[in-house]
Formats: structure tokens, C-alpha cells, sequence
């Protein structure tokens, strides 16, 4: 049983990741368009996800848990399935690391569009708006020393 719920769990984790990276390329579309409506839901969905992700992985620890009373890997834990579920579970985590992988790639591709939206934004505002006048006082100050600049007569 431990077997079944320990596949069980990694076949859930993939079909979350494979649509965690379908987001991931929703969101590439959305950065290039400047949707930020969309991109709202995108973030929405795509917290949700990760709470969804998180939920699963700890079935996941737990059947992995159900095999041994020390915490271990689950590369270690292979030598002691049967080889038609060793086949299966290797097959499963390969292609899992393969997509989280892509969604590593994809994120980054996101972040350099966000880093980019934001490096225009800044110089936009910075052409649109005009220089602030530095107020601090300084040495170089103009004025006569021992002079106020306000008459004491008035």
C-alpha cells in the first residue's frame, strides 16, 4: 500500500508541475504584453498551486516515511521495491525533474522580463519627471558668512 500511495503521490506532483510550468509560460506571454490584471491571476492561480504542491509533498514524505523509521532519500528507497515499481517510480521522478527544471528556466526568463518592465519604468519616470534640487546643505553653499537671509529689521 505504501508503494501505491508513495506513486500515487509523485503522479499528483507531476500533473502539478506540468501546469505550474503552463503557468509559468502563461505568465512569459502575459510580462511581454504588460497585462497586469492578468498577470494578478496568473500569481493567483499560481499560489495556489504551490499550496496544492506543498499539501501533496507531504504525502509524498509520509509514504516515503511508511518504509522506513529513518529519514531517508528516495533514491535510497528504491532498492527495496519490486523492479516493476522501481521502473515506474524512476520514470515518474526523472520526468518530475525534467519539468521542474524547465520551470526553473522559465522563471528565470520571467524575473529578466520583470527586471527589465521595471528598469523602463524607472527611466520613463525619470524623462517624464523633472531632477529633484539637492536641499541639503553643504559647504558649497552660496552666501556670505555671518549674513542671514532674512533682514532682522522687517
Amino acid at each position: 500500500m505504501g508503494i501505491n500511495l508513495l506513486i500515487e503521490s509523485l503522479e499528483k506532483l507531476l500533473k502539478l508541475h506540468k501546469s505550474l510550468l503552463e503557468l509559468a509560460l502563461k505568465k512569459t506571454g502575459v510580462l511581454e504584453a504588460e497585462d497586469i490584471q492578468a498577470l494578478t491571476q496568473l500569481l493567483k492561480e499560481e499560489q495556489a498551486h504551490i499550496l496544492a504542491i506543498e499539501k501533496i509533498e507531504a504525502e509524498r514524505s509520509k509514504a516515503v516515511a511508511a518504509f522506513s523509521s529513518t529519514k531517508r532519500t528516495l533514491g535510497e528507497l528504491l532498492d527495496e521495491l519490486p523492479p516493476e515499481k522501481q521502473e515506474i517510480v524512476i520514470r515518474i521522478s526523472e520526468e518530475l525533474r525534467n519539468v521542474i527544471a524547465r520551470i526553473q528556466k522559465q522563471n528565470e526568463l520571467n524575473q529578466g522580463l520583470i527586471s527589465q518592465s521595471l528598469k523602463f519604468i524607472s527611466f520613463s519616470r525619470s524623462l517624464v519627471e523633472p531632477p529633484q534640487d539637492d536641499y541639503n546643505y553643504g559647504p558649497n553653499e552660496t552666501g556670505i558668512p555671518g549674513k542671514s537671509l532674512f533682514s532682522s529689521k522687517a
